[in-house]
């Protein structure tokens, strides 16, 4: 059985629209959610991204 691997592919997700906008490598072992402040084409404005499943 092949090795898990160490960097986990998440998608980035607007806090106001919901929409996914942003797809991130992080590493696994990783405590936190990643939270970024990215620009969303939806809302035409710079928002909070939070990291969710894909």
């Amino acid at each position: 059985m092949a090795a898990k691997s160490p960097v986990l592919t998440v998608s980035l997700k607007c806090s106001e629209c919901n929409r996914r906008n942003y797809y991130k490598e992080r590493k696994r072992t990783a405590k936190n959610k990643l939270e970024l402040k990215k620009y969303c084409p939806h809302c035409n404005k710079h928002t909070l991204h939070v990291e969710s499943k894909i």
